[in-house]
């Protein structure tokens, strides 16, 4: 597996996207977040993406010019609280980007995002994929960046996820899907197969009736539809909601008390086995410090794929 420095991968995703037509500023914005998620350690929603969102620049199902969550910031600052919806996009990317864009404005950002016609994931107690992974973010605003960011998928895992562990030829942990016939499964082939595979709900049916939520708030509420039967063109609802701290608190109290209710959290003693208790967007900062040290490691699948796509646009 080849290890990328990170700039050289968002310079190379940055000229991929231009020669496919993205206006330059777009283009970089696109490739900074798609090689931040890896540095994050979120490669499920990292550069493994570049072949997908570039066949949709081509077919024209992706537009890279949409600003819904600058929208809703500017809004929320003046008015302080606002909510936006994006209707039938293509695959929106790693939700706590944009939590995180709001939460270093001083605001609460909250997402909900369903997939319409990208359905992986079965219901509780099902054995077919009836929901899409469904994830939810929120990001809190602390003195100096985000406080906390938080985003998963209200599936096991996000199907990028196991995206990553077939083009790395290895097997999923148990637990995350089961095959077309309700039985646990470790092989990614399996879940891509013919019949395809399922994933599995978080936390069973609190999984199940979140996602529920999901496509009510991210794919009805913003037009895009919620889940159902028969096929067509993948798309992504979103709702993004922001909120203004000091509309409701002082900013330098809402901090104090954070950082008060995370001190006290982390004042807990440690489980058996455990190292240390982290809030949500410390593992990813760190990790980011060291892959931006260390270089980007990236599976030979992806990397093919990229430079394959890279040489189709002439941009390497």
């Amino acid at each position: 597996m080849p290890t990328i420095d990170a700039g050289r991968l968002e310079s190379l995703s940055t000229r991929i996207f231009e020669r496919l037509g993205a206006p330059s500023a777009d283009a970089s914005w696109i490739s900074r977040l798609l090689v931040l998620a890896n540095l994050r350690g979120h490669d499920s929603h990292g550069v493994i993406r570049i072949p997908q969102y570039a066949e949709g620049v081509r077919t024209g199902s992706i537009d890279p010019k949409r600003r819904g969550t600058e929208m809703a910031i500017a809004k929320a600052r003046a008015s302080g609280l606002a909510a936006a919806v994006l209707s039938r996009t293509t695959h929106v990317g790693r939700l706590a980007d944009y939590a995180e864009m709001a939460a270093r404005q001083g605001l609460v950002g909250m997402l909900w995002v369903n997939a319409v016609h990208g359905l992986n994931v079965a219901p509780w107690g099902g054995a077919a994929r009836r929901l899409g992974t469904n994830p939810h973010a929120i990001g809190i605003p602390g003195q100096s960046g985000p406080a906390m960011v938080l985003d998963f998928a209200t599936s096991v895992v996000a199907e990028g996820k196991m995206r990553v562990k077939k083009n790395r030829k290895q097997q999923a942990p148990p637990g995350w899907f089961i095959d077309a016939e309700g039985r646990p499964a470790t092989d990614p082939e399996i879940f891509y197969g013919d019949p395809v595979g399922s994933l599995l709900t978080a936390g069973e049916h609190k999984g199940f009736g979140l996602s529920l939520a999901v496509e009510i708030l991210g794919g009805i509420l913003s037009g895009t539809g919620a889940a159902g039967p028969g096929s067509g063109l993948f798309a992504n609802g979103t709702l993004i909601i922001c909120l203004d701290v000091e509309r409701f608190i002082p900013l330098a109290n809402f901090h104090a008390q954070v950082a008060d209710l995370f001190g006290f959290v982390k004042s807990a003693p440690l489980a058996q086995g455990s190292k240390e208790i982290l809030i949500p967007g410390e593992p990813e900062a760190r990790l980011e410090a060291e892959r931006r040290r260390d270089g980007v490691p990236v599976e030979d699948e992806t990397w093919t794929q990229i430079e394959r796509v890279a040489a189709e646009v002439s941009a390497r």
